[in-house]
Order: C-alpha cells, then structure tokens, then sequence
C-alpha cells in the first residue's frame, strides 16, 4: 500500500480533510515525510508475528522511532496526521450505548433533569463500574471521596444560588421590558389623543367662526332668529373648546409625567 503510486495522493487528501492540518507548513511536510516512508526499510517484525499482524499502533509506534543521521526524528508533521486518524471513531456503539444509558435514566419521574444533572449521573455510574465493578456496595470510601461529595454538595449549593439569581435577573428584565412597552403603548395612545384633540380645535374654532360670522350678520339684518341660532353655536362651541382644552392639558402633564418615569 506504502509503495502505491496513488498512495500519496490518499494520504495528502486525508490530510487536507483534517482542520488541525490546514496549516501549510503541516501539508508540505507531510509531502515530503510520506516519501520518506515510502522509501524506508521497514523490518518485517514490527508489522508480523508468527503468521498474525500487530496492532497498527504497535507497527506505527516503531516507525515514529525512526531518526535521521544527526539523532532528530525523521517523521514529525505524520504522526500529527496519524493520531487524528486513529482518534476517529470506526462506528455508532459508543454514541448509541450513550443514548441507552441516558434512556434508562431519564425514567417518568425523571423527565425534567437537566444536562448537568444528565452528566453528573452518567459520571457517578462510570465511577461504581470503574471502581467497583458495577456494584456500588463495593466502591471503598474513602477520605478523597468524601472530602469530593462534600465538594460536590459545596459546587451544588453554589451553582443552585447562581442558577436562582439567573432566574431572577431574566425575569427582572422581562418584568422591565413590560412594563417599558406598557408605558411606550401608553404614550403613543396619548400622542394618538393629543393629535385628536388637537384636530376637534380645529373645528371647535370653525364652529365659533361660523357662529360669530352669523351673529354679524343677524344683527345688521335684524333677523331675531338668526341671533339665537348664532348664540347657540357660539356658545356650545365656547363651552366645547373649554372641554377640550382642559382635556388637552390633562393630555399634556400624563405625557409629561410618563416621559419622567421613563428617564428615571
């Protein structure tokens, strides 16, 4: 395989592949490094074993012994290359036994945990298979694992506090948030009623206008009836500015006061 033509081609395209190897002077070498070991003499002993094969990281192991005349190693970008691809994983068990694991914990009355809580449980259960063979009643106490679950009780107590003042600080914020678009849909709704008062001024004024230009002329005509009509509309125009003008400044100091709430 060493030997093949296409070999360096396989093994430059695996290195491209691999972030930890994107940097130039990684790639040139591992050129240069490959041709190396294309050329050189491996002993049949650090591959075969009476008719059987040693691991590969035995076989590369040796390989990585190799030094140059001066005493340096020969391959130095290759095994950088070489361990990233053995730390690839040859299948799905580990991930799928670890989703078993977490299926067999979180149980009904278990549905709410959260990830640290998750993990810690998956920690606690390698620890009795490590250290007891899977049998908790078998795990030695001892002082360091005391003086651990002291500490992990501490880090709890700690994290729960942190956890609690997170909580509070979101829904602070939230509570602010809405009470600040409360007061923002307040002031628009004033400004919306200032504007309206401000348009019925308009006719308000009309309306006295209109009244006032008839009592003129009521009165150099000496039409009676016309006098009335135009008192009336004067004055219900009169008594309507002085509702709405009140309504106005009522308008006024609430925006006022909701612009000072809002700056403090």
């Amino acid at each position: 395989m060493r030997h093949s033509e296409a070999s360096h081609i396989s093994i430059m395209n695996i290195a491209r592949s691999f972030p930890q190897m994107n940097v130039p002077d990684d790639i040139d070498r591992i050129t240069a490094e490959w041709y190396i070991y294309q050329n050189e003499q491996i002993p049949n002993e650090w591959f075969e074993k009476m008719n059987k094969y040693h691991a590969i990281d035995y076989y590369w192991k040796h390989v990585f012994t190799l030094k140059t005349n001066t005493g340096t190693d020969k391959f130095i970008a290759l095994p950088k290359l070489l361990k990233c691809v053995f730390a690839l994983s040859h299948g799905n068990a580990d991930v799928e036994r670890g989703f078993s694991e977490n299926a067999f914990l979180l149980t009904d009355d278990r549905s709410l945990l959260s990830d640290a809580s998750i993990n810690g449980l998956r920690s606690t259960r390698d620890g009795v298979k490590f250290f007891g063979n899977g049998k908790p009643h078998e795990v030695q106490i001892t002082k360091a694992l005391i003086d651990s679950v002291r500490d992990a009780h501490s880090r709890y107590c700690i994290d729960l506090e942190k956890r609690q003042g997170e909580v509070l600080a979101k829904a602070n914020l939230e509570k602010e948030q809405i009470e600040k678009d409360i007061a923002n849909e307040k002031k628009k709704d004033l400004y919306d009623e200032q504007n309206s008062l401000h348009k019925s001024l308009t006719n308000i004024q009309q309306m006295i206008d209109e009244g006032t230009e008839r009592l003129a002329k009521a009165v150099s005509s000496k039409h009676f009836e016309e006098i009335e009509t135009a008192l009336l509309l004067i004055e219900g125009g009169s008594k309507k500015l002085a509702t709405t003008n009140t309504h106005i400044i009522y308008n006024t100091n609430q925006i006022n006061q909701l612009r000072k709430k809002q700056k403090t």
